[in-house]
């Protein structure tokens, strides 16, 4: 429905942003990291998912798209609703997260509120094997979000760095991407 929604941040309340986007303010749900990474007034783009309760819709936004199908893998788990979702990423990023679940880790999984064990050994079930993607890709998609803010288009820079070795840093990646 809302792949994505850049504006300028009017209010900071956490777990809430309000975003105004061509004057209209959209409340939207963020895990807690993301607030260390904004300020109000701050023009920002934020990767969303809409989900809706019987009549009620809700935003949540993340900076990158690897958030975001982090959290989209995690409600995908039964037993696993969108805060107990956002509460995992507001503890644990999504690489932690990931290994989290490759090492089988459920006890650490379950030291954050509303995760179980039961939940836990759940989401390890349901994942294992399946985040390890978006940990690997983390690098590549941070190169693609920063060329994206800088103005080329999500099919341009990943074009771009399709064509480059893996193993550099973003730094070097969104570089060597500009220079083609």
């Amino acid at each position: 429905m809302i792949r994505r929604l850049r504006g300028t941040v009017v209010e900071k309340t956490p777990p809430y942003l309000t975003v105004d986007v061509s004057g209209i303010g959209f409340w939207v749900q963020a895990p807690l990291p993301t607030f260390d990474h904004i300020k109000e007034n701050q023009e920002i783009t934020l990767y969303t998912q809409c989900l809706f309760k019987e009549d009620e819709a809700f935003v949540y936004g993340f900076l990158n798209t690897n958030e975001l199908e982090t959290f989209q893998d995690l409600i995908s788990v039964s037993g696993v609703g969108p805060k107990s979702a956002l509460h995992l990423m507001s503890r644990f990023s999504p690489e932690e997260i990931s290994q989290a679940i490759d090492d089988e880790n459920c006890e650490l999984l379950s030291s954050v509120p509303k995760i179980g064990k039961k939940v836990a050994s759940k989401i390890v079930l349901e994942l294992k094997g399946k985040l390890k993607f978006a940990a690997e890709t983390s690098t590549f998609s941070r190169a693609v979000d920063a060329l994206c803010s800088l103005g080329l288009t999500r099919a341009e820079a990943i074009e771009r760095l399709k064509k480059l070795p893996k193993d550099l840093s973003i730094e070097a990646l969104v570089r060597q991407a500009l220079r083609k």
